[in-house]
């Protein structure tokens, strides 16, 4: 699944959060519920290939996080949400949260 449709499918589901961490399955938030959507862990290349595809996605570069160990940001795909991402370093990996923020309430 590519990160515009991991996006895509959290936005359907109203989910309001999306986290991607080392040792965990892809796992989304919706009415307070963790749902995972498979059960493949994910590997320190998984984090960071579907962290630098958020941030192509963003047009944003990965400098900061590459400097500093983590990030804050926001972008919004025409037509879905927006989003407010925050990627940070946790055990030698990269990790992210990202908020989905709803066009409309």
């Amino acid at each position: 699944m590519s990160v515009q449709e991991l996006l895509e499918l959290a936005v359907k589901e109203n989910a309001s959060d999306i986290f991607v961490v080392v040792g965990l399955p892809l796992t989304v938030k919706v009415n307070n519920n963790i749902k995972r959507y498979n059960e493949e862990r994910l590997m320190p290349e998984d984090t960071i290939n579907i962290i630098r595809e958020i941030y192509k996605l963003s047009g944003r570069e990965m400098c900061i996080v590459e400097e500093r160990g983590d990030d804050d940001f926001s972008f919004s795909l025409k037509g879905m949400s927006r989003f407010r991402v925050s990627v940070y370093r946790q055990r030698g990996s990269l990790a992210a949260v990202v908020r989905v923020i709803a066009f409309e309430l």
